[in-house]
């Protein structure tokens, strides 16, 4: 079904079993950058997400895919981040996701694209052939309450 990612978390980012994804055949993670690794323009990981991607780095590659534009703040994460990363992205376009692919060196069905929204994240890996992992934001953010209304109302259509 449109939308639908492989995967739906009740959770963040460290909510996702590592080993669940491992015996399904998944060597690869390409992740979403602001509400999904970092708060959003903060280049500042929880303890929580630097603990959860040690672990990941131990069993997968990895890299991130953002929409983000400001050049110099991709180049802030790539340092904190140390992992190949794709701005401008324009998801759901495939572009950005099959230039991570590229570095990841893998075929679209050892991947999967994790993501806290389903119109670029999900729509954009499932364009692109790869599974995908829809998450909540990060336990850490505070968002305005409309916001997790609708993320909440998304996710209804999504399991429906």
């Amino acid at each position: 079904m449109f939308l639908r990612p492989t995967y739906l978390i009740d959770g963040d980012i460290t909510d996702i079993d590592l080993d669940e994804l491992e015996q399904s055949g998944i060597k690869g993670l390409i992740f979403d950058l602001d509400s999904t690794l970092v708060a959003p323009r903060s280049a500042v990981l929880t303890k929580e997400v630097e603990v959860w991607l040690t672990k990941a780095r131990a069993g997968f590659k990895l890299a991130v895919v953002s929409n983000n534009r400001h050049a110099l703040y991709i180049e802030q994460v790539k340092g904190l981040l140390d992992m190949p990363i794709v701005g401008r992205a324009a998801k759901p376009r495939r572009r950005g996701l099959l230039q991570a692919l590229a570095n990841l060196e893998l075929a679209p069905h050892e991947v999967a694209v994790i993501g806290d929204r389903p119109l670029t994240d999900v729509w954009g890996g499932q364009r692109a052939g790869m599974k995908t992992i829809l998450v909540f934001p990060l336990k850490t953010m505070n968002e305005p309450g409309w916001i997790t209304f609708f993320r909440r109302l998304e996710r209804m259509f999504i399991r429906s």
